[in-house]
């Protein structure tokens, strides 16, 4: 019953003002398909095989329609980092944990050096992730207070992606052309 007054919130009032897409961030959004595409070819040609596999295990299956998600909970949370410095990296798992607000998903990296907090909101490119990136000694400033024209400092870094949830335990939210280290970001989440 929760999950189905969430996500009829979240079809109701899509993308709150607090959530608006900075411009540069809109124009990564934009971006996700031909940065995937790139991305992905790099990663599988010069990835590692264990590292590939499990890119692969973690795109497999198409999304479920938002309200039909199951979201809120604690998850193992994984960034694979694709394109840029490195073909493929792949770190280990850490804390995550998603809640509801009444407007959308609020969504915590809650351990390793580098963490995150944001909203995920419905917008018309799907289930939209708005967050702040964080080293963990730096106190998060919300997405909706970072100037229109940062990028990072190297402690702090905006962070769009497009949330996705093709299994009751599996979701993962691609994030492209992110500010740091690569070209495409997924964060694979499994509980």
């Amino acid at each position: 019953m929760l999950r189905t007054a969430v996500c009829l919130a979240l079809l109701a009032s899509p993308l709150a003002a607090q959530d608006m897409l900075r411009p540069a961030d809109q124009v990564r959004l934009d971006a996700l398909d031909a940065a995937a595409g790139s991305a992905l070819l790099t990663a599988l040609a010069g990835g590692g095989r264990g590292d590939v596999d499990l890119l692969q295990e973690v795109m497999e299956g198409a999304p479920l329609a938002p309200i039909q998600t199951t979201l809120p909970g604690d998850w193992q949370c994984r960034t694979l980092k694709l394109g840029g410095e490195a073909a493929l990296v792949v770190y280990a798992a850490f804390d995550c944990t998603i809640t509801t607000d009444g407007d959308g998903f609020i969504l915590t990296k809650t351990t390793g050096s580098q963490r995150l907090t944001g909203r995920i909101t419905l917008a018309p490119e799907g289930m939209v992730l708005t967050a702040t990136g964080h080293v963990a000694e730096v106190e998060p400033i919300a997405y909706a207070d970072l100037a229109d024209d940062f990028e990072t400092d190297g402690t702090l870094w905006p962070i769009v992606g497009r949330v996705e949830q093709p299994a009751p335990d599996r979701a993962r939210i691609l994030m492209p052309l992110p500010a740091l280290e690569s070209e495409f970001d997924v964060l694979s989440l499994r509980r």
